[in-house]
């Protein structure tokens, strides 16, 4: 009886023991993410989590599996632009107006990365501790500032309600395409607010008058273009003619000597 309370004894500190050798949360600190490599199975997919149990059985293996833990913070980003209004200089010169249509904008940006996103980055990205998810998230802020700049300079050339498009009405545009082209964000926040702004008004004025010169001097320049148009196209087909002409003539050599022969007859 006493070697089966010794036995049994030693069962459940065995069991005790793998419970705790499995339990995967119990070297994740509360307020960080764990994910799990191993020999045996790769980077687990599936995100250790606080307040989230689980017991795998591929950690009682000795040197088996490393746990690395994360902790995210969230992403600031600054953002400035500047530019021109597309064609200004066109439309200004022109009108002999000298108007700046230049504009300058400001905003901010932030974010936190995904926890779920965590393992496929540190594979894709060989992320292996701390410091590197810092330095990756560093590079990602300067990846999200260059898109944005690329965006907003975007919807200004697209000239589609730039008096919408500058300032306060473009964060919620810009912060749609940066959540498209960064699925691996979450808790985005954009505010864009104008430092600067040209008159739009005028702008679309003289847009309108250039765009009527334009007209004018096509509807004048038509005919004679009409004209050499012709020309041109009458001298291709000559040509192409001639060409014809040469290419059967090598051909057959022979016919060299019946046009002769017609033309003496004549």
């Amino acid at each position: 009886m006493k070697k089966l309370w010794i036995a049994l004894f030693f069962i459940i500190i065995l069991g005790v023991g793998a419970f705790f050798l499995g339990w995967v949360q119990l070297t994740v600190p509360p307020g960080s993410y764990g994910v799990m490599r191993s020999k045996t199975h790769g980077v687990d997919p599936e995100l250790i989590r606080e307040g989230k149990f689980r017991w795998v059985w591929y950690k009682l293996i000795p040197t088996n599996v490393v746990i690395s833990n994360y902790s995210l913070k969230r992403i600031q980003v600054s953002l400035q632009f500047e530019g021109v209004l597309p064609s200004a200089t066109a439309y200004t010169s022109l009108s002999g107006l000298t108007a700046d249509f230049s504009y300058e904008l400001k905003g901010s940006l932030s974010c936190t990365l995904k926890p779920d996103a965590l393992p496929s980055l540190i594979v894709t990205k060989n992320i292996n501790d701390e410091a590197d998810l810092r330095a990756y998230e560093n590079s990602l802020t300067e990846e999200i500032r260059d898109f944005a700049i690329q965006r907003i300079r975007s919807y200004v050339e697209a000239e589609e309600n730039i008096e919408e498009l500058l300032g306060f009405e473009s964060a919620g545009r810009l912060q749609n395409d940066i959540a498209g082209a960064f699925p691996h964000l979450d808790n985005l926040s954009c505010s864009i607010y104008a430092v600067h702004l040209p008159d739009i008004t005028l702008y679309y004025s003289v847009q309108a008058l250039y765009k009527d010169y334009l007209e004018r001097q096509r509807a004048l320049l038509q005919p004679e273009i009409n004209v050499q148009a012709d020309k041109h196209l009458e001298s291709l087909l000559r040509l192409d003619e001639l060409t014809k002409y040469g290419e059967l003539l090598t051909k057959y050599p022979v016919l060299l000597q019946y046009l002769a022969i017609e033309n003496h007859a004549n």
